[in-house]
Parts: structure tokens; sequence; C-alpha cells
């Protein structure tokens, strides 16, 4: 599921900016969604949630044996009016990505290993820093119950809850730049069911919930193949449409494109060239 996150953030960030944001944004992770508490016992480590849901979604050796992959995706905007297909070439913690969204425009971002760079027709071109940078890293991992430490530097169980037939355990990960997401995960199946967090962006703090709606096979592991994600601006539903595993990807691809420069106008040069003064002839002389 995460690595869809970063197409739904990079359109999240963008339409923020055009969308009056709630009144009062919390400045903490939100917390996992109230519903009844389960009954009282031993918490699982996070250490074993974590191992779990990773063998439950295919194995470690499954995980790793991912290298590299290429996918295409359907987002729906429906209180917008707005849907957004995406592209992402991913590989190794790489990763280049497109949304086409009609009526808003086209939006990019690029990470080679170290430094990410976005670009949206709302903010433009600009280098991601901080917090902001460390979520798009994340955002984009294949697997965080499998790769959380290279992203987090502290795992924990916050609590067990009821969720209508489902026992619920809350596991959040805290990293550098006071980043945090609370993974929920199915205490019987192992699954990640949802994970919410604050998305950083240039117009402040978002309270975000992703929540897992549909898993199916590909490249050996259980993916989420339906998300929807819950914001207090809109709600998106986003769904894989293509998943192409251990493709060759040059790393070109990850390296930010040139801006575009305006096309010079016709006549352009001829305006900027000095004036030509004609003189007039003289007249003949009368006999």
């Amino acid at each position: 599921m995460t690595r869809r996150l970063i197409s739904i953030l990079t359109v999240a960030t963008a339409l923020g900016a055009c969308t009056k944001p709630p009144a009062a944004a919390p400045t903490t992770t939100p917390d996992a969604p109230a519903t009844a508490p389960a009954a009282t016992a031993t918490l699982p480590t996070a250490e074993a949630v974590l191992a779990k849901a990773v063998e439950a979604a295919g194995g470690a050796a499954a995980h790793d044996a991912l290298g590299s992959y290429y996918s295409e995706s359907k987002m729906e905007i429906p209180s917008q009016g707005l849907s957004a297909d995406s592209k992402l070439w991913w590989k190794k913690g790489k990763f280049y990505m497109e949304i086409d969204m009609p009526g808003v425009g086209l939006s990019r971002v690029w990470c080679d290993g170290k430094t990410v760079i976005s670009e949206d027709p709302v903010n433009g071109r600009r280098t991601l820093e901080g917090r902001e940078a460390t979520q798009s890293r994340w955002a984009a991992s294949v697997s965080l119950p499998h790769e959380w430490t290279q992203y987090f530097t502290k795992a924990t169980t916050v609590g067990r809850r009821d969720d209508a037939d489902k026992s619920i355990v809350d596991v959040k990960l805290t990293g550098a730049d006071d980043v945090e997401v609370t993974l929920s995960f199915d205490e019987t199946t192992g699954l990640l069911r949802s994970q919410s967090f604050l998305q950083a962006s240039p117009m402040g703090a978002m309270p975000v919930e992703v929540a897992v709606v549909e898993y199916k096979p590909y490249a050996g592991l259980q993916q989420a193949a339906k998300t929807e994600m819950r914001m207090a601006i809109f709600t998106a539903t986003t769904t894989l449409t293509k998943f192409d595993a251990n493709v060759d990807i040059d790393d070109a691809k990850f390296a930010p494109a040139a801006p575009e420069t305006p096309a010079a106008q016709p006549g352009a040069a001829a305006k900027s060239e000095a004036p030509v003064t004609k003189t007039k002839p003289k007249s003949k002389a009368k006999s």
C-alpha cells in the first residue's frame, strides 16, 4: 500500500493548496480510529506484529526478490469530480512517478535515493526537505512492515481494539524529523488494514488515513489492489491496474528532467535587431 501513497500525497499537496484546509489541524500523528476496546491482554511486541505482517504478505524472501517494478493506478476523487492516472518506476529505493490529472495538470516526483524533487502545477518544482522529504521516501516503500528500519528508528505497539468483528493491533513507527505513522493490523490474518499520519505540505500538516479495501497477489506478494484515502479536504480511491515485477529501469529515469523553457515567439529575433532607417531619395533639380 505504501508505494501508492506517493501518488496520493502528491495530488493532495497540489489540490490542498487550492482547497480551504480544516480550521484547526492537529500537530501530532492522528490516533487510530476510535472503536470499542478489546479485552485487556498482553500486547505483542511491535517487532512480532511487523514480522507477522511480512509473512502474511508473502514472506521476507519474496519481498527481497522484488528488485524493481513498474506500476499503473487509477485514482478517483468523487467529491471534486476529479480522477488521475499514475505511473511509477521503482528500483530499490529510487523512484520516478507521473500523476496526470485532467483539469489540474501533470505532477512528477523524482528520487535518486537521497534527494526528492517534486513538481506540480500549483507549487512548481521544488526540492523536498525535512519531514516532507522523509515521508516521500517511505511512502514509496514496497512494504513498511518489511523495510521499516530503513525509514524509522523505533516501533511501538500502542494498543489493541475491536473493529466490527476483527481485533486490530496498532503499531506506531517513529523516525527522524519527528515523522510518525500508525500502522493498524488485522490480528488474525496479520495483514495491514490501514495507516494514519500527518502529511507535511507547503500549507501545513494534513491528517491522512489510508485503508486497504482489497488485496490481490502480484509477484508472489499480497498487495493492496484497492485503497481509500481519507482527508479533511477529500476522499480518494486508488485502484492498481498494472504491476510488472523486476523490470529493467535505467537510473537516468530517477534524475529530474530539465525544466521546460518557453519557445521563442515568431519574429522575436527580428524585433531585437537594430531598426533600419530609410531615407527618401533626393529629387532631381529642374532644368
